[in-house]
């Protein structure tokens, strides 16, 4: 199952070092605070979260949040998108795009 992990961290360096460990993972960024992890496993999920959770711990302010989003769609064509990002590159049948 694919994933949207979508942040919201105001520190800097908290925030550059979330996206390194996403990265890590073999998640992908598709904007500037959100990633798609490509189909991972259940194991894979939780040893991402393990390592978030270890990252993060104690260090997010009550402004900050991390959100992990099933896609239950694989399906590229159920996806809408506005403006450019390479969203499109993960899925077999491409998104709907409009460019404005």
């Amino acid at each position: 199952m694919y994933y949207a992990i979508c942040y919201d961290i105001e520190n800097d360096k908290l925030r550059e070092k979330t996206a390194k460990a996403l990265a890590r993972h073999g998640c992908k960024r598709v904007q500037r605070s959100v990633f798609i992890a490509p189909a991972i496993s259940a194991r894979q999920l939780e040893r991402l979260r393990d390592d978030l959770k270890q990252l993060l711990a104690c260090r997010l302010t009550a402004r900050d949040s991390l959100l992990f989003l099933p896609l239950r769609s694989e399906k590229g064509t159920d996806i809408y998108v506005l403006g450019n990002n390479n969203i499109n590159t993960f899925f077999e049948d491409k998104p709907l795009k409009i460019i404005i």
